[in-house]
């Protein structure tokens, strides 16, 4: 059962075995019985039809996510013609900004990374593709603020609130909060809730029928990001870059 919902256990344990492959870099055979606690004979025969569809491909004694997964990821970014739009007005806001952009989007009730250029820093490890908790960033709190009570629900109900710095809210109650601030003010703030050492504002983008594209959020360490960096400049350049954005939805 995942999600409460009926699986195959067949195919969650394929996924566990490319997730492994993903989230050490490769690894040899005896590597992954390590890391995934298999028996031999499974991963062996789940490895076998994972690279002979072409998913996983084992070079130098290692296997590797195999190439079948860059036209997976091409058909996935091209199911949002604008998405496009959003990537070459982030770059530009990166080109003026010296701190991380990224753009993210919600799915199945987590936040995913849909476009991340480190501008001139370098402090998060961000990369597109990847899901993260929404309640610890400023784009997924924004976009949370969006949603409605129950759908909130439904997400905290089905991932929790994880803990990953001292800062990060784990209280329901607390989250909402501060969902009703963001909502009142038009970004979100994230202090230090993701990563030590990180803040970002965050901003939702509207496609012109009213409906939540993403988020597009400003990341940058806190001595750099301070309030009044925040209030003075970044949101600033935040709308500006957002308007710019939904502008050109209205001109396609």
């Amino acid at each position: 059962m995942a999600n409460g919902k009926r699986t195959y256990e067949t195919t969650e344990t394929s996924f566990e075995v490319i997730h492994a492959i993903e989230r050490t870099g490769g690894a040899t055979f005896t590597g992954l019985r390590s890391e995934l606690n298999l028996p031999k004979s499974t991963l062996y025969y789940h490895l076998n039809t994972l690279e002979g569809l072409g998913y996983v491909a084992k070079e130098n004694g290692a296997y590797q996510l195999g190439l079948r997964f860059l036209s997976h990821a091409e058909n996935a970014k091209r199911k949002e013609p604008a998405y496009d739009i959003v990537r070459s007005k982030a770059r530009d806001l990166a080109d003026r900004m010296p701190e991380e952009i990224d753009f993210s989007t919600e799915e199945n009730g987590r936040l995913v990374v849909v476009y991340h250029n480190i501008g001139g820093s370098a402090m998060t490890d961000f990369k597109i593709g990847q899901y993260l908790y929404m309640h610890t960033t400023a784009d997924g709190k924004v976009l949370l603020s969006e949603m409605d009570e129950e759908r909130v629900d439904e997400i905290i109900d089905q991932w929790g609130l994880p803990q990953l710095t001292e800062n990060t809210i784990t209280d329901r109650t607390e989250l909402k909060a501060e969902l009703d601030e963001i909502r009142e003010r038009g970004y979100a703030i994230n202090n230090e809730e993701h990563y030590d050492g990180l803040r970002s504002v965050g901003a939702t983008i509207t496609k012109p029928d009213g409906s939540v594209l993403g988020a597009l959020a400003i990341d940058g360490a806190t001595y750099r990001l301070t309030d009044q960096q925040i209030h003075d400049h970044a949101v600033d350049r935040l709308f500006e870059t957002i308007d710019q954005i939904e502008s050109e939805f209205k001109d396609e």
